[in-house]
């Protein structure tokens, strides 16, 4: 039986996408039933792809492999029989779940996406040359220093002593659930003397305020109020409530931020976004069909034209944004994080339990993805969410 939902990948050129897209391609495989279809540009390509359902699309020679592959994504409505009903992955979105097909079912507009992990405001500078992200990028390397000299945390790097820190975080947070017991160990901490044994797990000296495990390696350094240091040497301020960095402009110090995209997309094409704030959508997934060639064309078409204008950065991200404000679908629904978990290996407000799955609250509730969109760090062993997703090939 020929299937009527298809998922799609793009790739061009590049072989790290190319291999990015040949591990991704049997865990989907494995756990979908609906049909795979990879577009590409062989012409571009000096790797093979390892599938048997691939479309080759040739694409501008004038474009280089980057601009190539957008050209492919917002352009699949060209490409691909518009009866069938189609949902796009990039390549580094891996299925984790037998629900993964479950994504067809979902459909609030003419084409569905799922929300993106910022704003507009925090995406501008990655989407044009305006000067922003440079100028946030040398404060950042300032502090970076400034933190390496005074919290000596930052050195440490082991991914398995990183997954003791884990585990004593989340030792010390469960250990607050029951006031009885956490009174207990701090009368405890005061009675010791110098080694204070939290568990059988891990212990705390006093005198050099460093928790170690049980083997004795060290798994971190106690520098509490280390931030003072840095405010005397610095213009750099911590958000005690907030918990980070401001500069000089008394916002955050490591997330660039401006409004100068909302005000290149209405001076380039004349449309007005009123939300400054508004949460973009992601691109990295995304449900369409005949319903969405509108949208789709309006896309590749302003993708097209920022290609040729350098004060855009190669991004289609910029260009959807415009698009959904444009056809007025800003306030549409989007599609559940379980479709496309950004599994963010540098965002320490993720907490990943193999068990329980994913949390952003202080383990306050877990959800387990069908997907995971794992866009730093794809492939890093030692950290547990790869090798979790490792260990799904094996069973």
């Amino acid at each position: 039986m020929t299937p009527d939902k298809f998922f799609v990948f793009v790739v061009c050129g590049e072989d790290k996408h190319i291999d990015t897209l040949n591990f991704s391609l049997p865990y989907l495989r494995r756990f979908s039933k609906n049909g795979i279809i990879v577009v590409t540009d062989f012409s571009r390509n000096t790797k093979d792809i390892q599938h048997d359902h691939i479309l080759n699309v040739k694409t501008p020679e004038h474009l280089d492999h980057h601009q190539a592959s957008i050209f492919l994504k917002t352009g699949l409505h060209k490409f691909l029989d518009m009866r069938y009903r189609y949902c796009y992955l990039d390549t580094d979105v891996i299925a984790v779940s037998t629900e993964v097909d479950s994504i067809f079912e979902q459909n609030y507009g003419p084409v569905t996406f799922a929300p993106d992990h910022c704003n507009i405001k925090n995406f501008s500078p990655s989407a044009i040359f305006c000067g922003c992200l440079e100028n946030k990028k040398n404060k950042s390397e300032i502090l970076n220093r400034l933190q390496e000299k005074y919290n000596p945390n930052l050195k440490i790097t082991d991914p398995i002593i990183k997954e003791k820190l884990n585990l004593l975080v989340k030792a010390l947070l469960e250990s607050k659930k029951n006031p009885l017991q956490y009174m207990c160990k701090v009368i405890r901490f005061f009675m010791s003397k110098r080694i204070f044994h939290f568990n059988k797990e891990f212990y705390y000296d006093k005198k050099l305020k460093i928790w170690h495990s049980k083997d004795g390696s060290i798994v971190a350094y106690d520098v509490r109020g280390f931030y003072k240091k840095i405010e005397k040497e610095s213009f750099f301020k911590w958000h005690k409530k907030q918990k980070y960095w401001l500069d000089d402009l008394h916002e955050n110090a490591y997330i660039a931020s401006c409004d100068h995209l909302v005000d290149t997309i209405k001076i380039k094409f004349n449309i007005d976004i009123t939300d400054y704030n508004w949460q973009h959508w992601n691109g990295g997934v995304f449900l369409f069909d005949k319903d969405s060639i509108d949208f789709l064309e309006n896309w590749h078409n302003m993708t097209m034209v920022i290609f040729a204008d350098s004060k855009w950065r190669t991004r289609d991200q910029g260009t959807l944004i415009a698009t959904v404000w444009k056809m007025g679908l800003q306030k549409q629904k989007t599609l559940s994080e379980k479709y496309n978990f950004l599994a963010d290996y540098y965002n320490k407000n993720i907490i990943f339990d193999i068990e329980r799955g994913f949390s952003k609250d202080n383990m306050k509730t877990f959800m387990k993805p069908y997907f995971l969109h794992v866009y730093h760090e794809f492939g890093r062993k030692g950290w547990p969410v790869w090798d979790y997703i490792e260990s799904l090939s094996e069973n």
